[in-house]
């Protein structure tokens, strides 16, 4: 049984927040298993979902990470969900994605346990978590990269916000430094294997399906994931006719504590997420 614990101490001019941690959704042969932890609101009522899918390169995945910054979404009066997924020597792409839509479905048939409003659902993601949560926004709806189980729930979502998240991995991703992640990743090099490469593009996807409005945001002394991959997909966006905001982080570079510690970025996401989601706070 999940244990249910409220999380972290509050005052009491704040709302507490209720921890489920470590909530299994996705179980693999030979004993591999995914799980989520799920931050919930005070109060009465499904609250709207957001999905949170944390970075680190496809290579490692902490859903515990970043808690302590996304309890500011749920006093605001979300659920929040920091999810697991395969990495990339467990699985090669697009089992990634696959993880991250089986949460998804897990978590709207589940809806009524948890007090989730399943019709009103968000996703964010930094670095890795950005491409993945942008191939999800991309693909929501359709039958692309869905398996394992709850088929019959959507993976649409309403909102998209990625952070620094890669866009094309042909155009950046093929340096020495970075052909042993995409060696594990796509069972090969970029070369070798571009049309699973392109695959990974969530501008590929832009086909005249509806697209949920984006938010996208990136330092322009990012290192790590170029400043040109954002744009790459904002432009694309753009053309397509999506929704689309983009950020520029003048003097930010790729970390996601950088990020997540700043109000007037928190402010940003919390006002697109409010406007998309359609949620005011009581």
């Amino acid at each position: 049984m999940n244990k249910q614990e409220t999380w972290p101490a509050r005052s009491n001019d704040r709302p507490f927040v209720r921890l489920v941690p470590d909530v299994q959704f996705a179980r693999f042969a030979g004993g591999k298993t995914l799980s989520l932890n799920l931050l919930l609101p005070s109060g009465d009522g499904p609250a709207p979902l957001i999905l949170w899918i944390v970075g680190g390169a496809w290579v490692s995945c902490n859903s515990a990470r970043n808690l302590p910054q996304l309890v500011r979404l749920a006093e605001r009066g979300y659920a929040v969900a920091s999810i697991e997924y395969r990495l990339a020597h467990e699985a090669r792409f697009p089992a990634q994605i696959e993880d991250v839509k089986s949460a998804l479905r897990f978590l709207r048939a589940n809806a009524d346990k948890y007090g989730i409003d399943s019709q009103r659902v968000g996703v964010w993601g930094h670095s890795a978590g950005g491409q993945l949560a942008a191939l999800l926004g991309v693909t929501g709806g359709s039958s692309e990269f869905e398996a394992d189980e709850h088929l019959e729930q959507s993976t649409r979502v309403q909102a998209v916000v990625d952070f620094s998240g890669p866009t094309d991995i042909a155009l950046d991703f093929q340096s020495e430094y970075h052909m042993p992640v995409m060696a594990l990743i796509l069972g090969g090099t970029i070369g070798m294997k571009p049309d699973l490469a392109r695959r990974t593009n969530p501008v590929h996807y832009l086909d005249g399906r509806e697209v949920p409005p984006f938010l996208i945001m990136h330092g322009d002394a990012d290192t790590t994931v170029p400043l040109r991959q954002s744009q790459l997909l904002y432009d694309a966006l753009t053309e397509a006719g999506v929704h689309s905001e983009f950020c520029v982080l003048e003097g930010t570079g790729h970390s996601t504590s950088e990020m997540l510690t700043r109000n007037d970025i928190l402010d940003k996401v919390e006002d697109f997420f409010d406007r998309h989601l359609n949620f005011s706070k009581a």
